[in-house]
Protein backbone atom coordinates (compact mmCIF):
# COMPACT_ATOMS: atom_id res chain seq x y z
CA UNK A 1 0.00 0.00 0.00
CA UNK A 2 1.33 3.41 -1.08
CA UNK A 3 1.77 5.79 1.67
CA UNK A 4 -0.99 8.19 0.35
CA UNK A 5 -3.29 5.03 0.20
CA UNK A 6 -2.62 4.63 3.80
CA UNK A 7 -2.63 8.06 4.93
CA UNK A 8 -6.37 8.29 3.54
CA UNK A 9 -7.37 4.89 5.23
CA UNK A 10 -5.55 6.18 8.34
CA UNK A 11 -7.83 9.40 8.07
CA UNK A 12 -11.23 7.75 7.35
CA UNK A 13 -10.68 5.36 10.03
CA UNK A 14 -9.18 6.67 12.88
CA UNK A 15 -7.74 4.50 14.42
CA UNK A 16 -6.53 5.66 17.95
CA UNK A 17 -2.98 3.01 18.21
CA UNK A 18 -0.50 1.48 16.23
CA UNK A 19 -1.88 -1.95 16.45
CA UNK A 20 -5.51 -0.64 15.19
CA UNK A 21 -3.69 0.76 12.27
CA UNK A 22 -1.46 -2.31 11.55
CA UNK A 23 -5.28 -4.23 11.71
CA UNK A 24 -7.20 -1.34 9.45
CA UNK A 25 -4.52 -1.45 7.15
CA UNK A 26 -3.59 -5.07 6.96
CA UNK A 27 0.24 -4.19 7.65
CA UNK A 28 2.14 -6.37 9.76
CA UNK A 29 3.53 -4.68 13.20
CA UNK A 30 6.28 -3.26 11.87
CA UNK A 31 5.93 -1.67 8.85
CA UNK A 32 2.44 0.01 10.57
CA UNK A 33 5.07 1.82 13.07
CA UNK A 34 7.87 2.44 10.49
CA UNK A 35 4.37 4.58 8.48
CA UNK A 36 3.37 6.19 11.54
CA UNK A 37 7.21 6.63 12.31
CA UNK A 38 7.24 8.25 8.69
CA UNK A 39 4.05 10.40 9.14
CA UNK A 40 5.02 12.00 12.29
CA UNK A 41 8.39 13.09 10.85
CA UNK A 42 6.18 14.82 8.27
CA UNK A 43 3.69 16.21 10.63
CA UNK A 44 0.81 14.23 9.27
CA UNK A 45 0.48 12.44 12.51
CA UNK A 46 0.94 13.08 16.02
CA UNK A 47 0.80 11.06 19.54
CA UNK A 48 3.77 9.21 21.11
CA UNK A 49 4.98 5.57 21.49
CA UNK A 50 1.71 3.57 20.40
CA UNK A 51 -1.19 5.82 20.84
CA UNK A 52 -1.97 8.07 17.38
CA UNK A 53 -3.05 11.83 17.35
CA UNK A 54 -4.02 13.61 14.52
CA UNK A 55 -3.64 16.64 12.87
CA UNK A 56 -5.82 18.44 10.32
CA UNK A 57 -4.63 19.14 6.83
CA UNK A 58 -5.16 22.24 7.47
CA UNK A 59 -2.53 22.74 9.76
CA UNK A 60 -0.08 20.50 8.45
CA UNK A 61 -0.39 22.73 5.34
CA UNK A 62 0.34 25.81 7.32
CA UNK A 63 2.97 23.94 9.65
CA UNK A 64 4.47 23.06 6.32
CA UNK A 65 4.84 26.70 4.83
CA UNK A 66 6.05 28.11 8.16
CA UNK A 67 8.73 26.03 8.41
CA UNK A 68 10.34 26.44 4.82
CA UNK A 69 9.24 30.17 4.65
CA UNK A 70 12.58 30.86 4.00
CA UNK A 71 13.43 28.31 1.08
CA UNK A 72 10.26 29.97 -0.14
CA UNK A 73 11.59 33.01 -0.46
CA UNK A 74 14.23 32.43 -2.24
CA UNK A 75 13.16 32.54 -5.99
CA UNK A 76 9.39 33.04 -7.28
CA UNK A 77 9.74 30.33 -9.32
CA UNK A 78 10.64 27.91 -5.95
CA UNK A 79 7.82 29.54 -4.16
CA UNK A 80 5.48 28.63 -6.52
CA UNK A 81 6.42 25.11 -6.88
CA UNK A 82 6.45 24.70 -3.37
CA UNK A 83 3.53 26.21 -2.54
CA UNK A 84 1.67 24.22 -5.30
CA UNK A 85 2.77 20.99 -4.21
CA UNK A 86 1.48 21.82 -0.77
CA UNK A 87 -2.28 23.03 -2.41
CA UNK A 88 -2.65 20.37 -4.93
CA UNK A 89 -2.56 17.69 -2.17
CA UNK A 90 -5.06 19.04 0.25
CA UNK A 91 -8.04 18.29 -2.19
CA UNK A 92 -7.35 14.52 -1.62
CA UNK A 93 -6.29 14.68 1.77
CA UNK A 94 -9.70 16.75 3.08
CA UNK A 95 -11.58 14.37 2.12
CA UNK A 96 -10.63 11.70 3.68
CA UNK A 97 -10.05 14.19 6.84
CA UNK A 98 -13.56 14.65 5.86
CA UNK A 99 -14.94 11.19 6.44
CA UNK A 100 -13.48 10.50 9.81
CA UNK A 101 -14.36 13.78 10.86
CA UNK A 102 -15.49 14.41 14.59
CA UNK A 103 -18.15 16.64 15.00
CA UNK A 104 -16.03 18.91 17.67
CA UNK A 105 -13.38 19.27 14.71
CA UNK A 106 -11.60 22.78 14.86
CA UNK A 107 -11.54 23.21 10.90
CA UNK A 108 -14.48 21.29 9.41
CA UNK A 109 -14.56 20.54 5.65
CA UNK A 110 -18.01 21.83 3.76
CA UNK A 111 -19.10 20.03 0.75
CA UNK A 112 -21.40 21.41 -1.87
CA UNK A 113 -22.12 18.63 -5.34
CA UNK A 114 -23.75 20.05 -8.28
CA UNK A 115 -23.83 22.34 -11.62
CA UNK A 116 -23.05 25.90 -9.53
CA UNK A 117 -21.48 23.88 -6.62
CA UNK A 118 -18.52 26.35 -6.86
CA UNK A 119 -20.62 29.23 -6.88
CA UNK A 120 -23.21 28.11 -4.59
CA UNK A 121 -20.27 26.90 -1.93
CA UNK A 122 -19.24 31.18 -1.98
CA UNK A 123 -22.76 32.24 -1.79
CA UNK A 124 -23.23 30.00 1.34
CA UNK A 125 -19.70 30.39 3.35
CA UNK A 126 -18.08 33.81 2.17
CA UNK A 127 -18.59 37.08 3.64
CA UNK A 128 -19.62 39.59 0.62
CA UNK A 129 -19.95 42.46 2.14
CA UNK A 130 -16.10 43.48 2.69
CA UNK A 131 -12.91 41.52 2.64
CA UNK A 132 -10.62 40.28 -0.64
CA UNK A 133 -12.10 37.38 -2.82
CA UNK A 134 -9.22 35.74 -5.22
CA UNK A 135 -10.18 32.95 -7.77
CA UNK A 136 -8.79 31.04 -10.51
CA UNK A 137 -11.04 30.63 -12.95
CA UNK A 138 -9.84 27.91 -16.00
CA UNK A 139 -12.97 27.56 -17.49
CA UNK A 140 -14.55 31.00 -16.79
CA UNK A 141 -16.99 30.55 -20.46
CA UNK A 142 -19.72 28.58 -18.19
CA UNK A 143 -20.12 32.10 -16.36
CA UNK A 144 -21.43 33.45 -19.79
CA UNK A 145 -24.17 30.83 -20.40
CA UNK A 146 -25.65 32.03 -16.61
CA UNK A 147 -29.04 33.36 -16.28
CA UNK A 148 -29.60 37.03 -16.01
CA UNK A 149 -31.01 36.64 -12.59
CA UNK A 150 -27.86 34.68 -11.36
CA UNK A 151 -25.37 37.13 -13.20
CA UNK A 152 -27.20 39.64 -11.32
CA UNK A 153 -26.99 38.40 -7.57
CA UNK A 154 -23.33 37.10 -8.26
CA UNK A 155 -22.37 40.87 -9.74
CA UNK A 156 -24.40 42.90 -6.15
CA UNK A 157 -22.33 40.52 -3.88
CA UNK A 158 -18.89 40.72 -5.87
CA UNK A 159 -19.92 44.85 -6.17
CA UNK A 160 -19.83 44.40 -1.51
CA UNK A 161 -16.32 43.15 -1.88
CA UNK A 162 -13.00 45.80 -1.17
CA UNK A 163 -11.16 44.11 -4.14
CA UNK A 164 -11.54 40.71 -6.39
CA UNK A 165 -8.95 39.28 -8.27
CA UNK A 166 -9.53 36.71 -11.25
CA UNK A 167 -7.26 34.61 -13.05
CA UNK A 168 -8.89 33.13 -16.38
CA UNK A 169 -6.90 31.42 -19.47
CA UNK A 170 -5.80 33.30 -22.17
CA UNK A 171 -8.36 32.61 -24.65
CA UNK A 172 -11.33 33.66 -23.05
CA UNK A 173 -10.44 37.72 -24.60
CA UNK A 174 -10.59 36.03 -27.41
CA UNK A 175 -14.63 35.12 -26.97
CA UNK A 176 -17.13 37.35 -27.10
CA UNK A 177 -19.73 35.91 -24.95
CA UNK A 178 -16.95 35.47 -22.51
CA UNK A 179 -15.59 39.19 -22.63
CA UNK A 180 -19.23 40.18 -22.14
CA UNK A 181 -19.59 38.54 -19.21
CA UNK A 182 -16.14 39.43 -18.05
CA UNK A 183 -17.06 43.22 -18.82
CA UNK A 184 -20.42 42.92 -16.75
CA UNK A 185 -18.25 41.47 -13.46
CA UNK A 186 -15.56 44.34 -14.68
CA UNK A 187 -18.08 46.65 -13.80
CA UNK A 188 -18.05 45.90 -10.56
CA UNK A 189 -14.65 46.21 -9.47
CA UNK A 190 -13.35 43.20 -10.83
CA UNK A 191 -9.46 42.68 -12.03
CA UNK A 192 -8.62 40.05 -14.54
CA UNK A 193 -5.37 38.80 -15.59
CA UNK A 194 -4.50 36.08 -17.98
CA UNK A 195 -2.66 32.67 -17.76
CA UNK A 196 -2.43 29.95 -21.04
CA UNK A 197 -2.84 26.97 -18.90
CA UNK A 198 -4.13 28.10 -15.08
CA UNK A 199 -3.09 25.25 -12.85
CA UNK A 200 -6.80 24.36 -11.40
CA UNK A 201 -9.82 26.32 -10.04
CA UNK A 202 -10.08 27.09 -6.51
CA UNK A 203 -10.47 30.55 -4.60
CA UNK A 204 -9.40 31.98 -1.20
CA UNK A 205 -11.81 34.70 0.46
CA UNK A 206 -10.42 36.17 3.81
CA UNK A 207 -10.14 33.02 5.77
CA UNK A 208 -12.00 30.56 3.61
CA UNK A 209 -10.26 28.41 1.21
CA UNK A 210 -12.03 26.59 -1.64
CA UNK A 211 -10.61 23.82 -3.83
CA UNK A 212 -12.11 21.07 -5.93
CA UNK A 213 -12.69 17.15 -4.91
CA UNK A 214 -9.79 16.54 -7.81
CA UNK A 215 -6.58 19.34 -8.10
CA UNK A 216 -7.06 20.58 -11.46
CA UNK A 217 -10.22 20.58 -12.18
CA UNK A 218 -11.44 23.89 -14.46
CA UNK A 219 -15.12 23.42 -14.17
CA UNK A 220 -15.89 21.31 -10.89
CA UNK A 221 -19.09 19.93 -9.48
CA UNK A 222 -18.29 18.88 -6.17
CA UNK A 223 -16.21 21.39 -4.36
CA UNK A 224 -14.62 21.35 -0.61
CA UNK A 225 -14.78 24.52 1.74
CA UNK A 226 -12.48 24.90 4.78
CA UNK A 227 -12.34 28.09 7.21
CA UNK A 228 -8.70 28.31 8.95
CA UNK A 229 -7.20 31.60 8.52
CA UNK A 230 -3.31 29.91 7.91
CA UNK A 231 -4.85 27.60 5.68
CA UNK A 232 -6.74 30.16 3.48
CA UNK A 233 -3.11 32.68 3.87
CA UNK A 234 -0.76 29.56 2.57
CA UNK A 235 -3.62 29.68 -0.43
CA UNK A 236 -2.99 33.03 -0.98
CA UNK A 237 0.51 33.30 -0.96
CA UNK A 238 0.05 30.85 -3.67
CA UNK A 239 -2.43 33.26 -5.39
CA UNK A 240 0.66 36.07 -5.39
CA UNK A 241 2.50 33.86 -7.51
CA UNK A 242 0.19 32.79 -9.86
CA UNK A 243 -0.54 36.45 -9.73
CA UNK A 244 2.36 37.89 -10.60
CA UNK A 245 3.18 35.18 -13.30
CA UNK A 246 -0.30 36.26 -14.97
CA UNK A 247 -0.37 38.86 -17.86
CA UNK A 248 -2.81 41.94 -17.67
CA UNK A 249 -5.68 41.94 -19.62
CA UNK A 250 -4.64 44.03 -22.78
CA UNK A 251 -8.78 45.55 -24.64
CA UNK A 252 -9.40 43.11 -27.41
CA UNK A 253 -9.24 45.55 -30.20
CA UNK A 254 -5.22 46.07 -29.04
CA UNK A 255 -4.01 42.55 -28.21
CA UNK A 256 -2.22 42.17 -31.56
CA UNK A 257 0.00 45.27 -30.85
CA UNK A 258 2.67 43.59 -28.14
CA UNK A 259 3.26 40.90 -30.60
CA UNK A 260 3.51 43.44 -33.36
CA UNK A 261 5.75 45.35 -31.75
CA UNK A 262 7.89 42.81 -31.20
CA UNK A 263 7.77 41.58 -34.98
CA UNK A 264 8.49 44.69 -36.55
CA UNK A 265 12.15 44.26 -34.74
CA UNK A 266 12.98 41.08 -36.40
CA UNK A 267 11.34 38.48 -33.81
CA UNK A 268 9.60 35.46 -34.88
CA UNK A 269 5.46 35.16 -33.97
CA UNK A 270 6.14 31.96 -31.88
CA UNK A 271 9.09 33.52 -30.03
CA UNK A 272 7.07 37.28 -29.91
CA UNK A 273 3.97 35.13 -28.41
CA UNK A 274 6.06 33.39 -25.21
CA UNK A 275 7.32 36.90 -24.78
CA UNK A 276 4.41 38.35 -24.19
CA UNK A 277 3.19 35.35 -21.77
CA UNK A 278 0.97 33.20 -24.90
CA UNK A 279 1.06 30.48 -26.44
CA UNK A 280 1.77 30.16 -29.95
CA UNK A 281 -1.69 29.18 -30.93
CA UNK A 282 -2.57 31.79 -29.01
CA UNK A 283 -0.31 34.16 -30.80
CA UNK A 284 -1.49 33.07 -34.49
CA UNK A 285 -5.29 33.20 -33.38
CA UNK A 286 -4.62 36.80 -32.57
CA UNK A 287 -2.76 38.00 -35.78
CA UNK A 288 -5.34 36.29 -37.78
CA UNK A 289 -8.13 38.80 -36.04
CA UNK A 290 -5.94 41.50 -36.78
CA UNK A 291 -6.00 40.48 -40.33
CA UNK A 292 -9.23 40.32 -40.17
CA UNK A 293 -10.18 43.96 -38.38
CA UNK A 294 -7.76 45.76 -40.91
CA UNK A 295 -8.89 43.86 -43.72
CA UNK A 296 -5.14 42.25 -44.91
CA UNK A 297 -4.51 39.11 -46.31
CA UNK A 298 -0.50 39.01 -45.53
CA UNK A 299 1.56 40.18 -42.66
CA UNK A 300 3.64 42.42 -44.77
CA UNK A 301 0.05 44.22 -45.16
CA UNK A 302 -0.49 44.16 -41.68
CA UNK A 303 2.49 45.29 -40.83
CA UNK A 304 1.80 48.58 -42.77
CA UNK A 305 -1.62 48.82 -41.41
CA UNK A 306 -1.08 48.41 -38.20
CA UNK A 307 1.59 50.84 -38.32
CA UNK A 308 -0.27 53.40 -39.95
CA UNK A 309 -3.37 53.48 -37.40
CA UNK A 310 -0.92 53.36 -34.26
CA UNK A 311 0.91 56.63 -35.99
CA UNK A 312 -2.96 57.66 -36.08
CA UNK A 313 -4.21 57.27 -33.04
CA UNK A 314 -0.82 57.85 -31.11
CA UNK A 315 -1.25 61.47 -29.29
CA UNK A 316 0.71 64.61 -30.46
CA UNK A 317 2.62 67.58 -28.71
Amino acid sequence: MGSDSLLAVIYRGRPATVAELATLSHLGGPEARAAVDDFRRRGLLGGTGDELAYTNPAFWAAGAVATRSAELRSTAAEALADLENIVSNLPEMLRDWAVGEASDDPVPVVIRHGPHASEDLWFDTARHDSGTLDAVLPQIDRFAGSSPDRSARFGRALSGKDAVRVIMPTWATDDADTRSSTAHYGSVGVEYRLMDTPPSWFWVDGDQLAVPFEWGEGRPTSVLGVRNAALAGMARDYFECLWRRAQPVVPVENSWSPLLQLMRQGITLDTASRRVGIAPRTGRRRISDAMAHYGVSTLFALGVAWAADESATRPTG
